[in-house]
């Protein structure tokens, strides 16, 4: 039951740091009034690309020995270290969102997966006796980043301090999510 414990809090660990992004642009989209139908829709159908990807990226994975797998854990860890040196420098751009189709939110949803495939991949491929888990995990966490979305797509002051704050806290994230697949066995 232990092992179970250990990969829904890694589910959720790897679910949160790779898609503050996708927050941010949920935000963004129900802020302008998309109606919610399809961005909810166009989120499940661009997650389900990136899965998809990653999926495959973990069965091409399993060729590799076991013993090396954890070295993929360098990945996230490199992703957190450059996104805390580049944290503060960049403004978030800023997007033109007022009539997008559910194709284009879904597209939109996969391109900003590549760093979400970096980190499934080898999160997939350690535990893959448990991806059944992480799957319906990340099938409910869609529905709450939605809901997150609308919320604070609804209220300027919260998605004021997410856009001030997200650069500081997300390398750190990835920087222990590159630790956790580092040391497991």
């Amino acid at each position: 039951m232990n092992r179970y414990l250990e990969v829904l809090s890694a589910s959720l660990a790897t679910f949160a740091a790779t898609n503050i992004d996708d927050a941010f642009l949920l935000t963004l989209f129900f802020a302008r009034r998309i109606p919610a139908r399809r961005i909810v829709a166009g989120q499940y159908i661009g997650f389900a690309a990136i899965i998809i990807v990653s999926l495959i990226g973990a069965l091409a994975a399993l060729a590799v020995p076991h013993r090396w797998i954890r070295f993929l854990g360098l990945v996230p860890l490199a992703i957190g270290i450059r996104l805390l040196f580049q944290a503060g420098r960049t403004k978030s751009e800023r997007l033109r969102v007022d009539s997008l189709s559910l194709a284009s939110i879904a597209l939109l949803t996969f391109s900003n997966g590549a760093d979400n495939i970096s980190i499934y991949v080898p999160f997939f491929v350690i535990a893959q006796a448990q991806l059944w888990l992480i799957l319906i995990t990340y099938g409910a966490l869609i529905a709450v980043w939605c809901f997150v979305g609308r919320w604070l797509g609804n209220h300027p002051l919260v998605f004021g301090l997410l856009d001030r704050w997200g650069d500081r806290v997300v390398p750190f994230v990835f920087i222990l999510l590159g630790a956790y697949i580092l040391h497991s066995k």
